[in-house]
């Protein structure tokens, strides 16, 4: 049986290795090959792609672009096929970012990533916070529903259209913590760091996505 390869972007924002390891132990005995981007690459290559973002989204945007990962990820995700964005990985799918500076995304998913108005809040939101599951999918269950996960980010995404936003997570204001388009999703937490919920999530991913 030929393996279905799984691409792990490395976009030099981050230590991907949690998310390298959370992988590996996942596909073990599957038919799947993890293989790191690092480059451009053939986006007819890939079964699914994973891309764990760390640090700033104008300097995620500007490593892709550098790299030259970013224009075949565009035509990857343009043609709908099964993508997993972590905390900046998911902001990135938005319109635009304004982290830094104004910073054009990739416009999968409508709408803005801005910073936390503070309002007493503690800035970055740090630590474990739950979901709440607005619908039932492939890989968000009514079983992830009040279940905790591991957030550490300052910038959110809003002004995401409701039929886009599987989960959200209150944190002074509720606010999208899983979008999905087509077969394109993002989670704001980091599930390579949520022990078993999270890497429930990838898994369902990565096996029924």
């Amino acid at each position: 049986m030929k393996k279905k390869i799984i691409g792990l972007v490395d976009g030099q924002s981050g230590n991907i290795g949690s998310i390298k390891k959370a992988i590996k132990d996942i596909i073990r005995k599957k038919p799947y090959q993890l293989k790191i981007i690092q480059s451009q690459f053939d986006p007819n290559q890939f079964s699914k792609i994973i891309l764990p973002g760390q640090g700033a989204y104008t300097t995620l945007v500007s490593n892709l672009k550098k790299l030259k990962i970013y224009n075949s990820l565009k035509i990857y995700l343009k043609n709908n096929f099964p993508y997993l964005g972590i905390c900046v990985g998911m902001q990135i799918l938005s319109d635009v970012g304004y982290e830094d500076k104004a910073t054009k995304g990739l416009g999968i998913v409508h709408g803005e990533v801005k910073k936390f108005e503070k309002k007493n809040l503690i800035i970055p939101h740090m630590g474990w916070n739950s979901l709440k599951v607005n619908k039932e999918d492939k890989i968000l269950t009514p079983a992830f529903n009040e279940k905790d996960f591991y957030f550490v980010h300052s910038y959110i995404f809003q002004e995401a259209k409701r039929s886009d936003v599987l989960a959200t997570t209150k944190y002074g204001k509720n606010f999208p913590s899983v979008v999905k388009k087509g077969n394109i999703y993002g989670v704001q937490f980091h599930p390579e760091k949520s022990h078993k919920n999270g890497l429930k999530l990838i898994k369902n991913f990565i096996l029924n996505s």
